[in-house]
């Protein structure tokens, strides 16, 4: 039998204080639908750093990070599935403690057995912008998944050399769908071109491409900002989706003609308010494990730091707030 330890080491953001701080955490037995998680491995994501802003001051501490793998220690009773020692990866939900810790609660239906072909930092850099480009391409868009589409379509994905858009390039390759990304860096360009992207453009240069050119696009940054120009280049019928909350009126009237539609994607959806298909978070993870053994897909982490420490997950996040990340952070604990 697993012995679960009584605490353990977590990196927690203090609300009140507005900092983070190390601390040793009480590590509870799980109930319900719950797993008791020891993590291996963890992701930076801008969740992040939006969380900062989001918890309320009179909020008790609690640790961030929204990807993780690691082996279940305990499962709960309503847990289904998973045994002790088994091997998993989940991004997890926003409402609850997240994976700079040590062990970590987590819902049973949002998670699947990690990828045998990945290592612990390969594999944790995947599920929160897996699930992420899954839904907004295959759900959100209505591509079809993992074959040949009905018909010829053209995708543009805005920032493809992001975490988002480095996944959503290789699930949109498998899916026989022509690939434009957006990528400003010489580095970014040959990334996106590793990927499988069939055009790199500038993202300054949106204004050169043709009027109505494509079916689906994919925004990875800015929505604001890019709304004119999606406006333009979406087909009649098309679909815009987003993952990047408006920073103020978004004028949609440019769509109306073209019988064009916006979408949101929001990962956390399903598990912030427990929708009926929350499972369906923990099948789309098991497909992405399976695409990874087959070495079909590749992982998007760029760097890892080691050691769950004060100073490795500030560090993460100064990463991430510098807006010049490539693929993935990692950090191996």
């Amino acid at each position: 039998m697993t012995e679960i330890p009584v605490t353990c080491v977590a990196v927690e953001w203090d609300p009140a204080a507005g900092r983070l701080r190390e601390a040793e955490r009480p590590v509870e037995a799980p109930t319900g639908h719950d797993l008791l998680v020891e993590v291996a491995a963890a992701a930076f994501n801008p969740v992040d750093l939006k969380m900062k802003g989001r918890i309320p001051a009179d909020a008790p501490p609690r640790p961030l990070g929204y990807d993780a793998v690691g082996r279940v220690l305990a499962a709960g009773p309503q847990a289904e599935g998973f045994a002790p020692g088994e091997r998993v990866w989940y991004a997890g939900a926003m409402q609850r403690a997240g994976s700079n810790a040590r062990c970590q609660l987590v819902d049973a239906r949002i998670v699947a057995r990690a990828p045998e072909a990945l290592s612990d930092a390969d594999a944790a850099a995947l599920p929160l912008t897996a699930l992420t480009a899954w839904e907004a391409m295959f759900e959100r868009l209505r591509l079809t998944p993992l074959s040949p589409q009905p018909r010829e379509c053209r995708l543009l994905i805005i920032n493809g050399a992001g975490g988002v858009g480095s996944i959503a390039i290789q699930l949109a390759r498998l899916s026989g769908i022509h690939v434009t990304a957006t990528a400003a860096r010489p580095e970014s360009r040959d990334w996106c071109r590793e990927l499988g992207a069939d055009e790199i453009v500038a993202h300054g240069t949106l204004g050169d491409l043709p009027e109505n050119g494509f079916d689906v696009v994919f925004c990875c940054h800015d929505t604001n900002a890019y709304m004119p120009a999606m406006a333009r280049l979406i087909a009649p019928q098309g679909l815009i989706c987003s993952i990047v909350g408006a920073t103020g009126p978004l004028d949609l009237t440019p769509l109306f003609q073209k019988s064009a539609g916006f979408l949101w994607e929001f990962m956390f959806t399903r598990p912030l308010f427990a929708t009926a298909d929350q499972a369906r978070q923990g099948e789309i993870l098991a497909t992405i494990a399976r695409l990874a053994d087959e070495g079909r897909i590749r992982s998007t982490r760029t760097e890892t730091l080691s050691g769950l420490s004060l100073a490795t997950i500030a560090q993460g996040h100064e990463r991430l707030a510098s807006g010049r990340m490539r693929g993935k952070l990692v950090v191996e604990y």
